[in-house]
């Protein structure tokens, strides 16, 4: 979905990656890649990202780990397998706490 705004055009992710580039910067490139996956596929299961990020399963688990401490990591339940978690970017607009779930604070 696209917006504009005084002639210019773009998109929702664009402006998300504008809320978020100056915590982004500092962080290394694992948690970069990490980032991007869940910006461009959405919400992705933990397997998920190594199957696509080619990342080995504890460096997803530690940018994870960075990018919740961050406040950019939304976390969701996984109706389809309780024991796993679906994590993805969150909105600039979703600020406050969304929830509490049995995979932890969101």
């Amino acid at each position: 979905m696209t917006k504009s705004t005084a002639g210019y055009t773009y998109s929702e992710t664009a402006a998300m990656q504008n809320v978020y580039t100056r915590k982004i910067l500092q962080l290394s490139p694992s948690v970069k890649l990490v980032f991007k996956v869940l910006e461009f596929k959405g919400l992705m299961t933990q397997k998920e990202i190594v199957a696509e990020s080619y990342l080995p399963p504890r460096t997803v688990r530690y940018a994870l780990s960075i990018l919740k401490k961050e406040g950019i990591l939304e976390e969701r339940l996984y109706y389809k397998d309780a024991r796993q978690c679906l994590y993805g970017v969150k909105a600039p607009q979703d600020d406050e706490l969304l929830s509490n779930f049995a995979c932890g604070m969101v």
